[in-house]
């Protein structure tokens, strides 16, 4: 009687599990993401719109316009628009980036059911990217400190977060436009009460070209007095210059 031989898998058929294994997965994630959806409040869910507009001067400055549109409704019934300009220095030898820039938002309160209030903040960031490795994903530490001039006064916020950047897809390819997020943040105020909030998010995003990229994600963030909110987010980024 012959002993057991393995069956050796050809290539395709290789291809054929890995493929199984991602749908698998992508099945598990908008699982979660529906379950979400269902649990979040109506009054809780918001959606966001954002466009990122970068030209490069050269390989290592580059200078951003940012265009967001928040709302409690899809399109409609505005809570915030944010637009926003800065300017970034990328080291060379270095996987390193600062930036600095200016913001300002127009905000939108629901008082009660039928009443809304306005009102404006002035923003300057300064932040610091460190980009590296994690395994197969790319990995993102964000250090960031804002001077915000609101209507009830002034203060100060530091924000901090790590991003994973996935690629999916056959290794095989050379190009693997799609690729899987993750992303956690912390925002701190000083104040007797520093918590902020926190956000997390996940989504699947899509390299067009070298020039152009879309991202869909869920967030829902935590706020200090134990509030939460949801987001639909759908960014856009464009890129051109002299990326090279």
């Amino acid at each position: 009687m012959r002993g057991f031989e393995p069956r050796t898998c050809s290539a395709r058929e290789v291809k054929k599990e890995k493929m199984k294994s991602r749908l698998f997965l992508f099945a598990v994630f908008f699982g979660l993401l529906l379950t979400l959806v269902a649990q979040a409040q109506p009054d809780n869910l918001n959606h966001w719109v954002q466009y990122s507009g970068s030209y490069w001067f050269s390989p290592r400055w580059v200078a951003t316009a940012n265009l967001q549109y928040r709302t409690y409704q899809p399109v409609k019934d505005p809570r915030v628009i944010f637009t926003g300009a800065e300017a970034s220095y990328n080291f060379k030898g270095a996987p390193v980036t600062l930036t600095t820039g200016y913001a300002h938002l127009f905000n939108r309160n629901y008082v009660t059911a039928e009443e809304t209030d306005f009102t404006h903040e002035n923003r300057l960031y300064q932040q610091i990217a460190i980009r590296g490795n994690l395994w197969k994903a790319g990995v993102t530490h964000r250090y960031q400190v804002e001077e915000r001039w609101l209507t009830q006064g002034y203060h100060t916020r530091f924000r901090y977060s790590v991003a994973l950047r996935i690629p999916l897809g056959p290794k095989e390819l050379e190009v693997r436009p799609w690729y899987g997020i993750l992303r956690n943040e912390v925002r701190v105020i000083v104040r007797d009460q520093p918590f902020d909030s926190n956000r997390v998010s996940g989504g699947l995003g899509y390299t067009f070209s070298k020039h152009l990229t879309l991202e869909g994600m869920w967030m829902s963030q935590l706020h200090g007095g134990g509030r939460h909110q949801h987001f639909t987010m759908f960014i856009l980024k464009h890129d051109f210059g002299r990326m090279e």
